[in-house]
């Protein structure tokens, strides 16, 4: 069954006289962000660095007080963790030592991920749920997802497989081959170690496009979403941003979030002020996140997320903020893809992993 696009999406709460681009239109709207790309500056990723690494150390030391002989946790910070303990370090701390629940969210973002790796590297999709799923079984960390997926109930996966489906033929209708000249890289992991190796950066890209730099920035970092547009997404490529500065002659000279749900583009040029932005950002998490690994208490921040914290039944503000003690389940019928949370897919190895597990309170 070859995916074609005569689906429409119903739920799009866009005007309905726009149009996602599509084809042409969008690589263009990827390769020309409207500024005049990043000339190559070997000074910056040096000062970016010197400056996280004054005040990482700085924290480290601080919290760690007067115990030279217990070592000092490695940090590891993906951007699922950073917006995690900025959010609230309980909720945080809940979401680490809690298991993370499969949804129909959660498996249309895994296997929209997947399918739009296949469409990058072969051009084509075939039968969308029968291909994503058989990508998932191969990654060891998508096995209980799997699982979940192949124990729905008829209705639910008969409902999960539609929405799939659905947004498989809109990216096979608007995403072009990609010429080899891009250099397109999927799921490409990229990190960077600061503090003398005590905080390690780590993420995982959707699609890298663009050849190392000579002149000017020439990197470009796409971000695939399945779900609805979030304040956070854009933290998320600012996170993305900073990690490729620090590790590459350039920073990328755009980044981009698609959704593959509406047709969305979201394209934001690379500038030295969104980069710092972003090394504040990362100080502030992890100082708190250092912090919770010494043993300091969690800060119980409420946020309109409370009502969906496995924190909830034993935090008051919480509570207080979400007007029960209980946790909400999650929605239904076509409001269960509007929100992603693709698991497995942050760039944490088994190794980093495991790093962070000692980091942990």
């Amino acid at each position: 069954m070859l995916v074609t696009a005569e689906r429409i999406d119903k739920d799009s709460k866009m005007p309905e006289e726009w149009q996602p681009l599509a084809g042409t239109a969008l690589l263009e709207r990827l390769r020309v962000t409207g500024r005049p790309r990043p000339p190559l500056d070997a000074t910056l990723s040096r000062r970016l660095r010197e400056h996280l690494d004054q005040e990482l150390e700085s924290c480290i030391a601080r919290d760690s007080g007067a115990s030279p002989v217990v070592a000092p946790p490695v940090v590891v910070i993906t951007k699922d963790r950073l917006t995690q303990v900025l959010t609230c370090e309980a909720h945080h701390v809940a979401s680490q030592f809690g298991e993370r629940r499969p949804s129909q969210a959660i498996a249309c973002g895994a296997l929209i991920d997947s399918l739009f790796r296949q469409l990058v590297a072969t051009g084509r999709i075939d039968d969308p749920m029968a291909d994503g799923v058989a990508a998932l079984t191969l990654d060891d960390h998508q096995r209980a997802l799997v699982d979940w997926i192949q124990q729905l109930p008829a209705p639910e996966r008969s409902e999960l497989a539609t929405e799939v489906e659905r947004q498989a033929a809109g990216l096979v209708s608007r995403w072009p081959a990609l010429s080899p000249e891009w250099l397109p890289r999927t799921q490409e992991p990229i990190k960077a170690s600061l503090a003398d190796g005590r905080v390690l950066l780590s993420a995982r890209v959707d699609l890298a496009i663009g050849r190392p730099a000579v002149e000017h920035a020439s990197v470009g970092i796409v971000e695939l979403k399945s779900g609805r547009r979030r304040a956070e997404h854009r933290a998320d490529l600012h996170f993305y941003a900073l990690i490729e500065a620090l590790r590459s002659p350039a920073p990328p000279f755009m980044v981009a979030t698609y959704y593959s749900r509406t047709g969305e583009l979201d394209v934001e040029p690379v500038s030295e002020d969104l980069l710092v932005a972003a090394a504040r950002r990362i100080i502030a998490g992890a100082e708190a996140l250092h912090r919770l690994a010494t043993g300091a208490e969690a800060n119980r921040t409420p946020n309109p997320l409370c009502g969906w914290c496995d924190a909830l039944p034993t935090c008051g503000p919480g509570q207080e903020r979400a007007g029960t003690s209980v946790t909400h389940g999650g929605p239904r019928g076509s409001a269960a893809f509007a929100d992603d949370e693709t698991s497995g897919t942050d760039g944490t190895s088994a190794d980093d992993a495991s790093r962070n597990d000692k980091a942990r309170p």
